[in-house]
Parts: structure tokens; C-alpha cells; sequence
């Protein structure tokens, strides 16, 4: 009797020891929870078939993924370099194993590429998003919602993939006592990175990385499609009628239009993406590739801006280096590729009037290397003016006969630090403006800028009667605004074709020249009297409600403008 009250104690004991290890295998146990191997609460990142432990988490917002730059740095791409400044994040591609549409563009690469990425300071951390960079880093990146972990692969030839054959558990280690990390059941896919006799390292379709017994794991060998070509030869783009086109100004970070309806009549956007920075012809790359792709959902051309920082010492070092040039050439073939961008425009100002025909002969380089991908390129004019270094720097029509479109900048009449107070584009200077570039532009070439800002003007006089004139750009909301909060009555100016008001405060006399629908409707209409080939209006998000539907009717449908 004592043996067998002794055997049964032994029994509870050694039953009551290995629960406490969780190794009670007699009984159904479900899977441990996998924060024993993962971070709860926090987006894990999961680099192949390694666990990154880290203290500094991806960040998920919308459909982009913000990756820590030690991260990237350390499992992505080492040879980089940081201005924290200008957050901007300096690549050296030496040995590119991308390739761009043709083989003869692909050959401008052998050499080698810099490109730039911005980064941004989130939680007190910096991150890049790399949209558009996976075939640049031979990367695919996958976020699974569910379980909150961002997977990094390698893209390579061939991959091991298994089948689950029968019910068996994910486990940390090689051991049938290392805890239940998930369950696996007959017909799961993972993901094969180690083979032995018995245990194979896997990872699931969960995210999860483990061990699996081999003996419950069918095993095929895949080849995979390895496409390391970024993109296509662009198919021709043919308008329908009169071209309606839009600046986008993106100051650093491009604005979300998910969210916005698409804008009827609307053909194309034009980000203020790229620009040259220093005298070695780097581009400063602002491109956000979520708005390319709801751009382009919205059945909008993306023909995103570079321009030379209006530097005229930088131009002068750039033009007159041809190893500059080829590198900003390089540079634009590899982000239109990588991030399928439909076009360039070219905005050139403050340029040297002795480096006209370099420049020239710059924009006949770079026009050839992009046509190489069928893409779209315009180029944007002052109003022809006696001006050197702002305007008779073009060569009009020798830039016509190269590039595609051109857009004459018809407004800022009176600019920002105009010593007089005015409208920033009359009817009268507007029109004026189109006569004096279609002596050396093709009408069916030339798109009329229109703006959708206006400037208010501050008027003091001090006590000898000098009048001290400061100015600031408004937005058409904004200016709306001003109205109301003044009590104002604007009237209507016909020699300018627009609305004025004026009001005091503070001693101070206050000036504004009406963009608005009335306005704007005058200037598109000159779009049909001189059968342009569209407008160009500077800049989409300084319109207020309505001035689309204007343009979409005086511009696409050919009506005109009643004045309200």
C-alpha cells in the first residue's frame, strides 16, 4: 500500500514539473502565444528568414511602409550617406543589377549610379519608404496585416517551397520541447530556407520563422520569374482635344490625393519633384510613388518638374561639365524607369544669357535619352523680355523644335518684389505675352499659364510720402477670406479682366487683383482664339471650388464664361 501511495506521488510530481515546463504533450495544447518570440504590440520586421530584433519598429501608415534607416542601412543597403539637414539620403549604386527599358539605356548604368531618397523623422526616428525601389535593391517587401510583420526578401532564381502534409507544429528550435510557436496544418505553404534529416527552417505564410519536422514537409525546388528590368518602352500618348495640365508644388513631402476625386477634364499633373543640387549634377529626388499610382487611377499623365535650384552659378558648372550632365541624365532615366513617370518638364530659370547654347544643347541630350523610353517632354518659358538671365537665356525656337510641348509662364506681371503694385496677370499682358512666344513657338506646341494664385499687396507711406510696397502670394480661398473679413465689395476691372478690392488698416492700404472663375475663364478662352495646345495652371491645391469645372469647360468643351 505504501509503494503505491509512494509511485502515485512520484507521478504527480513529475506531472506537475513537466506542465510547468509546458511540455504536457499527452494533452491538447494550442500554440503559444508568439510574443514569446515576436514583439508584441509592435510592427515586426522580418529580414528572410531572421527575426530583426530591434528597438526601432516600421512604421505602417496607408499603404506605405516606413522602414528605420539603421535598418535599411544594415540589411539593405550599406553604402549610403545622410544629410540629416536636408533629410535627404545619398545611394551609390556602384554595380547596378537593375536594368532599364533598352539595352542601350541599361549600358548608360555601367559605370555605376548615385541616387537620392528623402527621409522622414517619425516618433524621433528617421525612416525611408521604398516604393519603387524594390528591382533597385533586388528586394520585395510584404506586409502582413494580420499579424503586424513586415517581411524583406531577397528576390532570387530559385526557391525552396513545402507543403505541410499533415497537422505539426511550428517550433523556435530543433527540438520536440521547445515550445508550440504555430500550427501548421495539411496543405499550408512555407517558405524552405534550411534542409536537414530531420528538422527544416521555415517560414509561414503568417510571417512566423521556425522549425519544422522534415518528415512532415514535401519540399519543390521553383524557378522563379527574376524581372530585373524596372520598365517598358512607354506606349505614344495621344490627347483628346485641348491639353489641360497642372503644377503640383511638393515644397518636401508630396501631398496624399487618395482620398480626392478625380478632377474631370484634368490630363496631367506635374510634381515639383527633382532638382539639381551641386556642380557634380546630383538630383534632389522628392518623388512619392503612392501618388504616381493614384494619379494614374484617376486617369491622370504624371510628368514630374526638374529644375536647376535657379542657380545660375550651379547651371554655368553643370552645363560646362559633360560628366555632370551625363549624370543628370542617368539619374532622370533611372527615376522614370523605377517609378514609371510618363514625362519631364523642364523648368530652367536664372540661367547665364553666355550659357544659352549649352543649355540648349543640354536639353537636345537629355529630350534624346528619355524619347528612348517614349517619354514626354516639355520645357516652361518666361514671356519673351529683355531680361539676360531670365528670359533671353531661351532659345526659343530651337527648344520648340527638340521638346514636345512648351508652357509660357503668363503671370507674375507684377511679382513679388515688384516696386509697383499690380495684377499678376492682366488680360491685356496675358495675351500680349502669348503674341511675343508665338514668334518663335508652334501654336500646337504651346500651353498658356494660367495662375491660380494672386498677390496682396501692402502699401505704407512714410512721412515724405514714399510709399514702401511689400507683397505676399495668396490662394484663391484665402483671398476669399480677405473679403469677407474686410466687408469688401469687389469691382470689376475691365481693362484687366478681373476683380479688384482695396481696403486700409492700420494705416496701411491693402491691395488685391481677383483670380478667381471670372478671371480665369477670360484666360482660357485665349487657349481656342490662338488654338493653343492646352493651359498649364500654376499650382493645383491654390484653386477653390469651381475653377475646374471652368477649365474643363472653356478648355475641353469650348464654352465660354459668363461673368458672375
Amino acid at each position: 500500500m505504501l509503494r503505491k501511495i509512494f509511485l502515485l506521488g512520484i507521478s504527480i510530481i513529475i506531472m506537475t514539473t513537466l506542465a510547468t515546463m509546458g511540455f504536457l504533450f499527452f494533452m491538447p495544447v494550442e500554440p503559444q502565444n508568439v510574443a514569446m518570440a515576436y514583439s508584441p504590440g509592435e510592427t515586426n520586421i522580418v529580414m528572410e528568414d531572421e527575426f530583426i530584433h530591434t528597438d526601432v519598429y516600421p512604421i505602417i501608415d496607408g499603404e506605405k511602409i516606413f522602414i528605420p534607416l539603421d535598418i535599411f542601412k544594415k540589411y539593405i543597403h550599406e553604402d549610403i550617406r545622410f544629410d540629416e539637414q536636408k533629410r535627404l539620403l545619398y545611394l551609390n549604386i556602384e554595380e547596378p543589377q537593375f536594368e532599364l527599358e533598352t539595352e542601350e539605356l541599361t549600358e548608360r548604368l555601367d559605370n555605376g549610379v548615385n541616387l537620392t531618397m528623402l527621409v522622414r523623422n517619425l516618433s524621433d526616428n528617421y525612416y525611408v519608404e521604398l516604393s519603387g525601389y524594390e528591382k533597385i535593391f533586388n528586394i520585395e517587401i510584404t506586409y502582413i496585416e494580420k499579424n503586424n510583420i513586415v517581411i524583406i526578401d531577397k528576390v532570387k532564381e530559385k526557391e525552396l517551397i513545402g507543403t505541410i502534409d499533415r497537422k505539426t507544429y511550428l517550433r523556435p528550435e530543433k527540438s520536440s520541447f521547445s515550445f508550440k510557436l504555430d500550427k501548421l496544418r495539411s496543405g499550408d505553404k512555407v517558405k524552405v530556407f534550411e534542409q536537414e534529416n530531420k528538422w527544416s527552417k521555415v517560414r509561414t505564410e503568417e510571417g512566423y520563422i521556425g522549425y519544422v519536422k522534415s518528415r512532415d514537409l514535401d519540399v519543390e525546388k521553383l524557378d522563379m520569374d527574376l524581372d530585373v528590368r524596372l520598365n517598358t518602352v512607354r506606349e505614344d500618348w495621344n490627347p483628346t482635344g485641348k491639353i489641360n495640365f497642372a503644377w503640383e508644388y511638393v515644397y518636401r513631402y508630396t501631398p496624399d490625393i487618395s482620398e480626392e476625386d478625380a478632377i474631370e477634364g484634368l490630363d496631367v499633373v506635374s510634381p515639383t519633384w527633382f532638382s539639381i543640387i551641386d556642380d557634380k549634377g546630383t538630383i534632389e529626388n522628392k518623388v512619392d510613388y503612392n501618388y504616381i499610382m493614384d494619379a494614374h487611377d484617376k486617369g491622370y499623365k504624371v510628368w514630374a518638374l526638374m529644375d536647376n535650384s535657379f542657380d545660375k552659378d550651379l547651371t554655368k558648372k553643370v552645363l560646362s561639365s559633360e560628366e555632370a550632365q551625363n549624370n543628370v541624365i542617368n539619374q532622370i532615366l533611372v527615376y522614370t524607369s523605377m517609378y514609371n513617370i510618363d514625362g519631364i518638364n523642364l523648368d530652367f530659370e536664372n540661367v547665364y544669357y553666355e550659357d544659352k547654347d549649352r543649355l540648349t544643347q543640354f536639353v537636345d541630350k537629355l529630350t534624346k535619352a528619355l524619347k528612348k523610353q517614349n517619354l514626354v517632354v516639355s520645357m516652361d518659358f518666361t514671356i519673351p523680355s529683355s531680361s539676360l538671365n531670365w528670359s533671353k537665356f531661351y532659345d526659343r525656337e530651337r527648344i520648340s523644335e527638340i521638346v514636345d510641348y512648351c508652357m509660357v509662364m503668363t503671370y507674375d506681371e507684377h511679382w513679388a518684389s515688384s516696386p509697383k503694385s499690380g495684377s499678376v496677370a492682366s488680360i491685356g499682358w496675358v495675351e500680349s505675352g502669348i503674341e511675343k512666344t508665338l514668334r518663335y513657338v508652334p501654336k500646337e506646341k504651346l500651353l498658356l499659364g494660367i495662375p491660380f494664385y494672386t498677390r496682396e499687396w501692402e502699401e505704407t507711406r512714410d512721412e515724405k510720402g514714399n510709399i514702401d510696397i511689400k507683397s505676399s502670394a495668396l490662394s484663391m480661398k484665402t483671398v476669399d477670406e480677405r473679403i469677407i473679413e474686410n466687408n469688401l465689395v469687389p469691382k470689376w476691372l475691365n481693362e484687366e479682366g478681373q476683380y479688384y478690392v482695396e481696403y486700409t488698416k492700420d494705416n496701411k492700404r491693402y491691395r488685391i487683383w481677383i483670380e478667381d472663375q471670372n478671371s480665369i475663364g477670360l484666360k482660357a478662352q485665349l487657349v481656342h482664339e490662338y488654338d493653343l495646345a492646352g493651359a498649364a495652371s500654376w499650382r493645383k491645391g491654390f484653386e477653390k471650388e469651381g475653377i475646374w469645372t471652368v477649365l474643363k469647360t472653356v478648355i475641353k468643351d469650348k464654352n465660354k464664361i459668363v461673368r458672375q
